[in-house]
């Protein structure tokens, strides 16, 4: 939660774009492909840090094991943990509290980091136990990506997973970059919801019109990127910032009122 608390005073597009963006990173689809050589799993949990997840838990902060039947009618033990806060509180209400309510009555949304998620995730396996933990993506952002395969010739195609849209260039495969906070160093956004990716894209291309129809946004998905930060050997990897949604970052904001996050200058070239 502390983590929540210090990145509220910076988040925002603290900076310009800058044009020579970068090239290559990951191992990620239309990205290209590097050599594995693992992370140190600190930097993975750091980057993961700043992005709030949402779960269920009760009094005792234990997690709401739900249970179903997949396929082939055997019986799943899951958790869920929701990228939305407004999800996780809606399928509280609006399915729980109808299911059980007895139960949902003692239930409370519960904030998490994406890192948080990650290390559970990651001690599972380890484990015997049959428990899924699964990510749910806000669907808004499902069907912006779903759409924008259809757009690019994936006809029918139905996203899977959870969306991450990145403003880039398409000739060189490169990437516009921001400055966080007051520091000089620039990095890649990742963002959880498409309207931000364009909101950044249209600041660009004001500033640098000539560029504009060189610019897209590709989208990407999460699970693709916590595997490149685990295998990819290209330091710019450890460019790549995860943007939360604005529905996020309002939340993040809600934990410390008194700060507020630094201005934005105009864009230049």
């Amino acid at each position: 939660m502390k983590s929540f608390i210090r990145l509220g005073a910076t988040l925002g597009i603290a900076g310009s774009v800058f044009l020579a963006g970068l090239s290559g990173i990951g191992n990620l689809p239309g990205i290209g492909n590097l050599e594995a050589v693992a992370l140190p799993q600190d930097q993975i949990v750091k980057k993961l840090q700043e992005v709030p997840v949402f779960t269920l838990t009760n009094p005792k902060g234990e997690f709401v094991v739900l249970s179903r039947k997949n396929n082939a009618s055997k019986p799943i033990s899951q958790v869920g943990f929701f990228i939305s806060k407004q999800d996780a509180q809606k399928f509280l209400d609006n399915r729980l509290k109808k299911e059980n309510p007895q139960l949902a009555s003692t239930l409370q949304v519960r904030p998490l980091s994406l890192a948080d998620y990650y290390k559970i995730v990651q001690e599972s396996k380890k484990k015997s136990d049959s428990v899924i933990y699964t990510l749910v993506p806000t669907q808004a952002q499902v069907a912006s990506a779903t759409s924008m395969l259809n757009q690019n010739g994936k006809k029918g195609e139905q996203f899977n997973g959870i969306p991450l849209f990145v403003p880039k260039f398409k000739k060189d495969n490169s990437y516009l970059t921001i400055p966080l906070a007051k520091g000089n160093e620039r990095f890649i956004p990742f963002f959880f919801e498409k309207e931000q990716a364009v909101a950044l894209l249209d600041q660009f291309k004001k500033a640098v019109p000539k560029e504009a129809e060189n610019t897209e946004i590709q989208v990407v998905d999460l699970y693709g990127v916590m595997e490149a930060l685990n295998s990819s050997s290209d330091p710019s990897i450890n460019k790549i910032v995860l943007y939360p949604s604005r529905e996020s970052i309002n939340f993040i904001r809600s934990l410390a009122p008194n700060q507020s996050p630094a201005a934005a200058p105009a864009p230049k070239k």
